[in-house]
């Protein structure tokens, strides 16, 4: 890069720097995720209305079937899962960043999945 070039973007810059955009600009940036958040909460409240009206329907026309849930098989797989995941963030973090405190980001799961793994174990 020249030095007329350099001197062209450092001055286009500085005048981007002092005008400091729009208003309209920044109220728009502002606003969309506001926008974002109420709108999800609304699709979802309306969701969670929707099947619990599906659910009733089908109590009163005696067709529901509640299903089961195996705690002990999910706390295995959800463990595996857990375990070998924060395994390998651990291991790369260690390797890029050293012992530093973005290893957390791999010890946290790795631990949850060990506890996981655990409650399999002693659930017999």
């Amino acid at each position: 890069m020249t030095q007329e070039q350099y001197e062209t973007i450092l001055s286009l810059l500085t005048e981007i720097q002092k005008s400091g955009g729009s208003d309209p600009y920044r109220l728009v940036l502002y606003l969309v995720p506001n926008v974002g958040i109420i709108f999800g909460t609304t699709l979802l409240f309306f969701l969670f209305q929707w099947w619990h009206k599906q659910k009733m329907a089908l109590i009163q026309s005696g067709q529901y079937k509640p299903w089961s849930f195996d705690i002990r098989l999910y706390s295995f797989f959800l463990g595996l899962l857990l375990t070998f995941t924060g395994f390998a963030l651990s291991f790369v973090f260690i390797l890029v960043l050293g012992s530093s405190m973005a290893m957390l980001g791999g010890l946290i799961p790795f631990a949850i999945g060990l506890g996981l793994l655990t409650f399999y174990k002693m659930s017999r």
